[in-house]
């Protein structure tokens, strides 16, 4: 299946225009069709009350089958005769099957509403998840509603099934389940649609699972809560905020969160809107209450298991659901000498100094001295006189900031993304009345790296990202040489032998007494249309990078299990291979936050099968690069899978995304390298893979101090 009819199956799942009510429509078909039958109906449950086989005789007999069922309670026969019914029809298959599972979601949310009877809400689900409970069809389309011959059998057919099966019972509506964390996803989004509707005098309406925003809702919601903000001191409210978000951490509350970037980026955007007069704690806490249930109304949030559903129809849906999240959720405090590191190791190698003085009127020496200055303030929030500082400084504020009153222009909502313009990510400095304000740099350190690199790409050096790729590798490589002693493993890089016609190139080779860990580097940034939900831009932002590192790693793997020694060619050191675990770690300077969590092995099978339906003109050039990587993918995985003697499972298994400032601000920990090979392993439903490794650290720590 292409990219390109992946994507318009998710955009007609998710209602991206006018949405039909598909739910209505099969609610009506059934009371046509329970009408229809009602007589034959009520002499089956009269016969199912007395003697269940005789139910299954006259059912049987009615429908000419023969009783050929393995054993009493199988239906193994009559579930075939829906699954040819099914088949056989002569119309076109214009339905995606998805939406019988959305008509079921549509139903618990209806439920939840108390628009519809418990009773009724299981009895319409029994229709529509007969399909998938039963494993009758396991294929992606079906006639449409419109077909209403095909469908009235087929439901008097999965009334008649329903019947005669003992064993119904059905997690739908079940209230446990429904407000259990981590599957609570529909009830908070019957809250927050109940919460925005009441305080805001809204009517939200949901079709099928997903809200449907009539024209111009989202963004008369977001402006009607802005309202409630122009009188709240902001900057105390942001001090709030971060609070709240430390309160979380320090009791490990990561997997359900507020949305603090989407929160702080709309205080933000106000600061100017404000007179900043109350510091009232309720109205502060009744804002961000209602940014929240706005923010819940897109879902963005995956229940825990969602990812063992994942296959080529929804792994679009998927990663674009984990971008959008990653918009308006995940912060995190790294340390300062993470970002002067960053500067120090990254982009200082590539420029000229005298250069970028000239251009922006200070030194990265004064700029780390800047950032050394922030980091002894304990304020989130670090407020600073235009009169008071160095001149280097000013030259500093003033190439970070952006004025308070165009900063965040346009952010809004969703849809708005791509036409938000100076944004906060890209201008860590807010000037505000001859003042500028710090806001949160323990949070959003590497805001000033990326506002850097993308000022000199703007004014010194159009080719600076290119050029800082072998940066990247010898930094991540001198981080590991630094712990090298502590940890007792050998360190290998470049160019090794055999295969000699490929002449392979790996990035790090780390060799432990148990492991050889394979480190790839990709210097691939999600793309500003990507943060924007642009499903083809994600996927091949995802594919350049996790891919192609992936594609790598295993290139690396397959060298070593099939020579079991391979030779670094500028040292000719050996490494030989005797069945050690081999652990493979791609490493990103962009942190992809959630989508860094997703298990290799569900991700890889699904997402090389996938394929851009571009042509190799030049146009699309790095579409057709991003095929080019799928096949390589897809042509390693079919190696390994064709040799019965390696476990496909495992070697997947054995695999990690991580980004660059994760190893960075964690390689002084003395559990560091031990913590990785966890990361293999260790899945959380959080938004941010560092939260994954403090976690793994706090029960290293707790562990450690019983014994002790």
């Amino acid at each position: 299946m292409s990219l390109l009819q992946i994507i318009l199956y998710v955009n007609q799942e998710h209602g991206r225009g006018n949405m039909k009510n598909n739910t209505q429509a099969f609610i009506k078909a059934i009371d046509r069709m329970m009408i229809d039958n009602e007589e034959y109906f009520t002499i089956l449950r009269g016969l199912k009350d007395e003697n269940n086989q005789a139910l299954k005789d006259k059912v049987y007999n009615d429908f000419n089958l023969e009783n050929n069922d393995s054993h009493f309670n199988s239906l193994d026969s009559f579930k075939n005769l829906i699954s040819n019914h099914v088949l056989s029809c002569e119309t076109s298959y214009d339905m995606d099957v998805i939406i019988l599972k959305n008509i079921s979601t549509q139903l618990e949310i209806e439920y939840l509403q108390n628009k519809i009877k418990k009773e009724e809400a299981i009895f319409y689900c029994s229709f529509s998840d007969a399909l998938t409970h039963y494993g009758i069809y396991r294929g992606n389309k079906l006639p449409s509603f419109q077909i209403v011959g095909f469908w009235n059998v087929l439901l008097q057919m999965f009334y008649v099934l329903n019947l005669m099966n003992n064993s119904n019972y059905s997690s739908r509506c079940d209230d446990n389940y429904l407000k259990m964390q981590g599957f609570d996803k529909l009830s908070r989004l019957v809250d927050s649609v109940k919460n925005i509707n009441d305080k805001l005098n809204e009517d939200i309406d949901i079709i099928d699972g997903c809200v449907s925003f009539k024209k111009g809702q989202e963004e008369r919601i977001v402006s009607k809560i802005e309202d409630k903000m122009s009188r709240l001191n902001l900057f105390n409210a942001l001090r709030f905020v971060f609070n709240i978000y430390k309160d979380d951490k320090n009791k490990n509350k990561i997997e359900e969160t507020l949305p603090y970037k989407y929160i702080l980026n709309i205080l933000i955007k106000n600061i100017s809107n404000s007179n900043h007069k109350s510091n009232n704690k309720k109205k502060v806490c009744y804002a961000i209450e209602l940014l929240t249930s706005f923010i819940s109304l897109y879902q963005l949030k995956e229940d825990k298991f969602a990812i063992a559903g994942l296959s080529n129809l929804n792994i679009v849906e998927h990663l674009t659901k984990q971008v959008l999240y990653s918009n308006f959720y995940p912060i995190y405090s790294l340390k300062t000498t993470t970002l002067i590191d960053y500067i120090n190791n990254i982009i200082q190698p590539s420029i000229d100094n005298d250069s970028f003085i000239s251009c922006f009127g200070f030194s990265l020496k004064d700029l780390v001295g800047f950032f050394w200055f922030l980091d002894k303030q304990n304020d989130d929030v670090i407020c600073i006189l235009n009169e008071n500082v160095f001149k280097s400084d000013l030259k500093i504020l003033e190439l970070f900031s952006v004025d308070a009153n165009i900063i965040n222009k346009n952010y809004s909502t969703k849809s708005s993304l791509l036409k938000s313009e100076n944004l906060f990510a890209m201008n860590p400095v807010v000037k505000y009345r001859n003042m500028y304000y710090i806001i949160g740099f323990k949070y959003f350190k590497l805001n000033f790296y990326n506002s850097l690199l993308d000022k000199i790409r703007r004014s010194i050096d159009c080719r600076i990202n290119s050029k800082i790729g072998s940066n990247i590798d010898l930094f991540v490589e001198e981080t590991f040489f630094k712990i090298q002693k502590k940890h007792g493993y050998q360190l290998y890089s470049g160019n090794y032998t055999p295969p000699k016609k490929e002449n392979p190139e790996s990035d790090l080779l780390i060799e432990t007494e148990s492991d050889l860990i394979l480190i790839e580097n990709k210097n691939k940034y999600l793309t500003h249309a990507s943060f924007s939900g642009s499903e083809s831009n994600i996927v091949k932002d995802f594919v350049l990078s996790y891919v192609f590192s992936q594609k790598q790693l295993l290139k690396h793997e397959r060298n070593l299990r099939t020579y079991k020694k391979i030779i670094f060619t500028k040292d000719q050191r050996v490494v030989n291979y005797n069945n050690q675990n081999i652990v493979k770690i791609s490493v990103s300077t962009n942190n992809w936050f959630n989508i860094m969590i997703n298990p290799s092995s569900i991700i890889l099978p699904i997402i090389k099968n996938l394929r851009f339906d571009v042509k190799d003109d030049g146009r699309d050039s790095e579409f057709v690069k991003a095929n080019k990587y799928l096949d390589e993918l897809d042509s390693i995985i079919d190696e390994f899978d064709k040799n019965n003697s390696l476990d496909m499972r495992v070697i997947l298994n054995q695999t990690v995304f991580l980004p660059l400032e994760l190893l960075i601000d964690k390689s002084n920990d003395d559990d560091f390298i031990k913590i990785l090979k966890q990361l293999v392993a260790v899945k959380m439903n959080t938004d941010n893979v560092m939260n994954v490794y403090d976690y793994c650290k706090y029960l290293i720590d707790v562990k450690t101090s019983a014994i002790s």
